[in-house]
Parts: structure tokens; sequence; C-alpha cells
């Protein structure tokens, strides 16, 4: 369209040109002793014009002979770089695809700007370990921290390690990455199951918290792990008095109630002789929900009022009356109050409901007590043969 209009505009200026010079009556002498010659104006215009035109050409044309070798070189430079990026795109579609060895070839051989060879080599790092080949990942990942790519160099590395479960190396790699991204919310994220792996309870407490702030776990995902970071650090703390208490009093009040984290928690106390406190710790969360396993540890506490103890083990019976554990649970405090008529009433309950290996055992101790062996070695057996069954 461009080359039509600069048509129409020189056809235009020709057919005035000529019209001018029709009617023009003006002429041009040109001396140079002893020649002399004389032309009309519209003819040395046009002369002029053509020289002006034609010496513009020339120097277009030498300036383009001189730089004709660089334009030669930006072209095929050009050409490499489309290379280049056509090899890039196809690993990265190797890799998308996974088509993982195809993916490590073109990518961990791939020569280009610093930026994109260092993303490359991560990439390549990661096809390897895919395939299983090590010594390749490593070398890739050296590459790729050596062209700019070091924080995710440093990311796929800790992966790597927690895949393995090597969290002590993965701890390592995440060091370094946050001595380039200090608030990174996956180094936080992959740090937090390092120290899970490695049993650094206090830690993962703390990331929860920066997590949580960021909003970056799910709810239900952050209060499960809280809840287990709370009855690990528990049962850490068992054996130091002081230290455990003082734990206990920053537990939020939901937690205090969660059977997981009670059940540490009243093991930490019993462990520590505080039955009374640990009773205190179980009966408040059966208060809020009912638990076998609180159940069972319940009839383990030996608190200071037994009476009181069995007095509730039976205001729970009247909600639960058809729970086996409680009934055996109560069997247990009753014996040890030397109660032994409730007792064989809840064990007889008890098996009558659930037929288990701890009940039968609890009856053949109760029978050995009363004078019938026979009736005791049946019920060993009884619970001999449940634990096979098991």
């Amino acid at each position: 369209m461009r080359w039509l209009v600069s048509l129409l505009i020189i056809v235009v200026l020709a057919v005035a040109l000529a019209m001018a010079g029709r009617y023009d009556p003006g002429y041009v002498v040109l001396v140079y002793p002893p020649w002399r010659a004389e032309i009309s104006f519209i003819s040395f215009v046009m002369i002029l014009v053509v020289l002006v035109v034609s010496g513009v050409l020339l120097l277009r044309l030498a300036a383009l002979t001189l730089n004709l070798p660089s334009i030669v070189r930006a072209q095929r430079e050009r050409r490499a770089a489309a290379r280049r990026d056509e090899n890039f795109v196809g690993g990265l579609r190797a890799y998308v695809e996974c088509r993982y060895q195809d993916a490590e070839q073109a990518l961990g051989q791939w020569q280009g700007d610093a930026p994109r060879l260092g993303l490359a080599r991560v990439l390549a790092a990661r096809a390897a370990q895919e395939m299983r080949a090590l010594p390749q990942r490593e070398r890739h990942l050296r590459d790729a921290a050596e062209h700019g790519s070091g924080l995710a160099a440093q990311l796929f590395e800790a992966e790597a390690r927690l895949d393995a479960k090597d969290a002590v190396a993965a701890l390592a790699a995440i060091n370094r990455a946050k001595g380039i991204a200090p608030q990174h919310t996956a180094l936080l994220r992959l740090e937090l199951k390092a120290r899970q792996m490695t049993g650094q309870w206090d830690e993962v407490e703390r990331l929860l918290d920066a997590l949580t702030r960021s909003n970056a776990l799910e709810s239900g995902v952050a209060a499960q792990m809280r809840r287990m970071a709370y009855a690990e650090n528990l049962k850490r703390r068992a054996g130091d008095n002081r230290s455990l208490l003082e734990y206990w009093k920053k537990i939020p009040a939901d937690f205090k109630v969660d059977p997981w984290v009670a059940r540490a928690a009243a093991r930490a106390f019993l462990q520590d002789g505080h039955h009374d406190t640990a009773l205190d710790v179980l009966e408040a969360a059966l208060n809020r929900s009912w638990h076998e396993d609180l159940v069972a540890l319940y009839g383990e506490a030996r608190g200071s009022n037994p009476v009181r103890q069995i007095e509730q083990a039976e205001r729970w019976l009247h909600a639960h009356p058809r729970d086996a554990q409680l009934l055996l649970t109560l069997a247990q405090l009753c014996s040890a109050q030397q109660l032994w008529g409730k007792a064989q009433s809840y064990l007889e309950a008890s098996l009558a409901i659930a037929a288990s290996a701890e009940g039968h055992i609890r009856m053949a101790e109760l029978k050995t007590r009363s004078g019938q062996p026979g009736e005791a070695c049946q019920h060993y057996q009884k619970a001999l043969a449940l634990c096979r069954e098991e």
C-alpha cells in the first residue's frame, strides 16, 4: 500500500512538472569558457533532482556495502537465537509432557542467555530426578547456581532431599535458600516438613505461626499439624515438672480438650506422678468429646479421691451404657479399690458387649483371686485366642 501511494505521488508530480514546463518560458545558461549551453528551467530542475536522487542512492549503496559484514553477522545471530528459542521451547514441552529423558538432554545441553540458562538447568535437574539419574542432577544444579538460579536450585534440592528422607541435608539446602529469600513461603513449607522429620517441634510451632499469618496453610491442615506439635512437645517435656506445667499453660484452651493433645498431656502428667492433673485433663477432654483411648487412660490414673473417680466414670456410663472400654475402665477402678463384686459385674458386661483380650485377662485375674483356677484358665485361653486373631 505504501508503494502504491508513493507511485501515485510521483505520477502526479511528473504530470504537474510536464504541464509547468509547457507554459514556463524560463531557461538556464551554463557557461564554461569557451563552451556555453542553454537548457530550459524545467529540464535543469529535473537533471538536478536526478543527480540528488542518484547521489543519495549511491551513498546508501556504499553504506550498505560497508555494513554488509555486520548485517550478515546479525542475520546469523537472529537465526541462531531462533534455533535456541526453538530448542528451549522443545525442552519445556518435553518436560511438561513427562518425556524426562528428552527434556534432560535438551535443557541440560541448551546454551543461551544466563537467566534462561539457569532455568533450563533447574528443569533438567528435575527431569534427571524423575529418572533417578543422580550424577546428572547434581551437575545441572551446580550449573543452575552458577547462572543466577540459585534459589530455584536450592528449592529443588531441598525437595529432593526430603523425598529421600534426608531431612538434615534438606535443612542445609533450605538455609542456603533462605539467605537469598528469607520469607519465601515455599521454603517455609519445606522447612516445616523437615523440622517435623527431625522432631524439632518448637521450630514446627514457630513455622506454623508464620505460615498461618500469611494464610499459606489450609486451616484443617494447620490445626492437625499444630495438634501434633503440641502432643510431641508434651511428650518431650515429660520428666520435667516445671517445663511441662509451663508449656501446658501456653496451649490454647481449644487444643487442651483435643483427644490427641489431652492423651499426650495425661501420659506426661502420669509419668511425672501428677495423677490428679492427668485426671482433670482427661475429664475435660471426655466431657467435650468421647474417645476410647482417653477412657482407657482414665483407668490407669490413681487420683487422690478414687471414689470420685469411680462416680465420674459411672456418670459417663449413663450416657454410654454399651461402651465396652468404659466398662473395662470401671472394672479396673473397682479392682484398685478391692470392690471385687462390682469389678466382676463390669467385666462381664464389657465381655458381653465386645470380647477383648484385656477383658479376659482381668477376668482371669479375678477368678484366680477368688480361687477359681479352672475358669481363670479358660479366660486366659480366650485372651490368647484373641491375641492370635489380632
